[in-house]
Parts: structure tokens; sequence; C-alpha cells
């Protein structure tokens, strides 16, 4: 008999996201950490490129303040990179430490698995849609801004 496969359907199966760059204390948070830091609720429209929209999404979780907090963000950086995989999204400081904008664990009042797309940068109704990161993997804090992907690949959709 076949040994039996655990077929992973929670976020805490597979999240991990690694906060690294000019920090004081890198550091890799699994979902368990990361649902003992929800901090913040969001409730926002959603405007895609595509022309459509969603109104009054609601979010839960973790500040992106709150994690760069954490992990001691230095002073200097002025740049946050947000990515999953090769998509990077780069943040001004000033955006990331935005009180609106969270690490989302929660969509809709439920907690969704990774192909729904979370961990997910969520931010203000005003954001461009392409810096809605799902399926976060890594927070790179900088000094100067890294390369982004997506505009580029986000856009490149829309001409298809």
């Amino acid at each position: 008999m076949a040994a039996s496969r655990r077929i992973e359907t929670s976020i805490t199966d597979r999240v991990s996201v690694s906060i690294c760059g000019d920090v004081e204390r890198p550091a890799c948070l699994g979902a368990v950490e990361l649902r003992s830091l929800m901090d913040a609720e969001l409730v926002a429209d959603f405007h895609c490129r595509e022309g459509w929209s969603r109104l009054g999404e609601r979010w839960r979780g973790v500040r992106l303040t709150t994690l760069l907090a954490l992990a001691g963000a230095a002073d200097a950086a002025g740049y946050v990179t947000v990515g999953s995989g090769e998509y990077t999204a780069v943040l001004t400081r000033k955006q990331a430490e935005d009180e609106r904008v969270l690490l989302a664990l929660e969509h809709g009042g439920a907690a969704s698995p990774r192909p729904a797309g979370m961990p997910r940068l969520v931010g203000p109704a005003e954001w461009d849609c392409f810096l809605s990161v799902k399926s976060v993997d890594r927070i790179e804090v900088t000094r100067e801004p890294q390369h982004a992907t997506a505009a580029t690949r986000a856009l490149a959709r829309l001409r298809r």
C-alpha cells in the first residue's frame, strides 16, 4: 500500500517570507509567526488595469511597518522590494510605511491557501494594481531602488 500523502491546503502549510537587506535582524517567517503578528485590517477598492473593479475588499494581515520594525530596517534605507519569485514591486520607504499597506493573510474574512495568492501585499485603492504582489516570499530593504518587474509583467498581460 502506498504511503498516504498529505495535501497542503492551508496557508500554514507552505508560507515562508524572508525579510532581508539593510536590516539589523534578518528574518524568515512562517505562517505561524505571521499570524501571531496580525495587527491590521484594510477595506479598500481594488481597480485592475484590465478594466474591472472590486469594491470594499476586506483584507486582514500584518502591517508592512510591523515587519520592517521587527527586522530593524535601517533608517537610511529608502526602498522596500516585495517579491514573489521573479515578480518584484519596489516601494519607496514612504509608501511602505503607509499604515494601509499590509501583508495580507486573509481575504474576505477567510484564510486562503497560497494558490489564492496569500500572503499578498495590499494597499490603498489609489495604488496601481500590479503593486499587489501575490504569494510574497521576500521583503528586501535597500538604500537604492532594485529592479522592479511588476509593471512590465502585468502590463504585458494586457497587450496579449
